[in-house]
C-alpha cells in the first residue's frame, strides 16, 4: 500500500485523512499469469495499482489481436473508458506474469474525490495523463513506420524486453513477428 500512496504522493501531496480513508478502502488482490483481469463486454468497477507483475491491454478484431498497451510495476491501470462511464468494455485486459496489485471501486475512488479535494487532483491528473498517452500512441501508429515503432517501443520500455513475448511486441507495433524478427536482426 505505501509503493501506491508514495506514487499518489509525487503526482500531487495527500492529507493525512485522505491517506487514511484511502488505506481503509484499498484492497489487494492478486491474478495468475493468463487470469482475465478485466473482459470485452464487461463493465470494468476496479482502478488498479500494480505492485508486482505485468499485464496487457488488447483488442480482438477480425481473428487478430490488437495490443493496447502493457502496465507493470508501479503504474496504475483501468480500462479507461469502461471505468468512467461504467459501461461495457471494449478492451480486454489479462495478466501476462502473476501479478500483485491493489485496487479501487469505482465507489470508492467517487468517494474519496466528494471527499478529499487532494485525491480528485491526482486522479484528474491520472486521467489526464493517460489521455495524453492514448493520443501519442495513437500518432504514433499513424506516423512511424514499423522499425521506427520498435526503436521508440525498445527506448520506453527497455525494461520489459526481457518479459514481453515477441509474438506480444509485434501485435503492440501492428506488425507480424517475421517483420519484428526482420527489424531485431538489423539494429
Amino acid at each position: 500500500m505505501d509503493a501506491f500512496i508514495n506514487y499518489c504522493n509525487k503526482i500531487s501531496p495527500l492529507t493525512a485523512e485522505a491517506i487514511e480513508e484511502l488505506s481503509s478502502r484499498i484492497k489487494s488482490k492478486t491474478f495468475k499469469k493468463g487470469q482475465v483481469i478485466n473482459k470485452e463486454g464487461q463493465i470494468c468497477r476496479n482502478f488498479f495499482f500494480i505492485n508486482k507483475g505485468l499485464v496487457k491491454h488488447y483488442y480482438p478484431y477480425k481473428g487478430r489481436i490488437f495490443i493496447i498497451r502493457f502496465f507493470s510495476e508501479n503504474n496504475v491501470f483501468t480500462v479507461l473508458d469502461s471505468f468512467i462511464q461504467q459501461a461495457p468494455a471494449v478492451f480486454t485486459t489479462i495478466a501476462l506474469e502473476d501479478t500483485e496489485t491493489m485496487q479501487l471501486t469505482y465507489n470508492d475512488i467517487q468517494e474519496l474525490c466528494k471527499r478529499h479535494h487532494c485525491f480528485e487532483t491526482i486522479i484528474r491528473k491520472i486521467f489526464g495523463m493517460a489521455a495524453v498517452i492514448n493520443l501519442k500512441r495513437i500518432k504514433e501508429m499513424f506516423d512511424g513506420d514499423a522499425t521506427e515503432l520498435y526503436k521508440n517501443f525498445e527506448i520506453e520500455n527497455h525494461h520489459l524486453l526481457q518479459r514481453i513475448s515477441l509474438g506480444d511486441i509485434a501485435s503492440y507495433l501492428g506488425i507480424s513477428q517475421v517483420t519484428l524478427s526482420r527489424i531485431r536482426a538489423n539494429p
